[in-house]
């Protein structure tokens, strides 16, 4: 069983025009999708099983303490619609690191898209 775990180098987590951005359904070890984001492009999760499901988010690292420790300039911004569109400010929320439990804010099921910026 050993043999065929393996373990995300930093590298494979960020890059230049890059990141892995986990997404969490609830209950979140159950239902957990990792997906690479590039620089300032739209990501639907239209066909994606956690599509609306997204409960929490780790940007840049499969941990809280990985992500606590990245030193870089990645934020991401998490869109309530497919085409990573602003139209008021309720529309998104931006993190640079992650957030827990999405549901207590009214957002257990509103998210539809993303996108990253470095």
């Amino acid at each position: 069983v050993l043999a065929c775990a393996s373990v995300a180098a930093a590298s494979d987590l960020i890059a230049s025009n890059r990141i892995k951005v986990q997404l969490f359904a609830a209950p979140a070890f159950f239902s957990e999708v990792s997906v690479d984001v590039y620089d300032n492009k739209c990501l639907s999760l239209d066909n994606n099983l956690i599509d609306g499901r997204v409960q929490s988010i780790l940007v840049g690292g499969h941990d809280v303490s990985a992500v606590l420790s990245r030193a870089d300039y990645w934020y991401c911004q998490f869109f309530d619609n497919y085409e990573c569109k602003i139209q008021s400010g309720d529309q998104y929320l931006t993190f640079a690191d992650g957030v827990n439990n999405l549901a207590s804010i009214g957002w257990g099921t509103r998210i539809h898209s993303l996108q990253c910026f470095n």
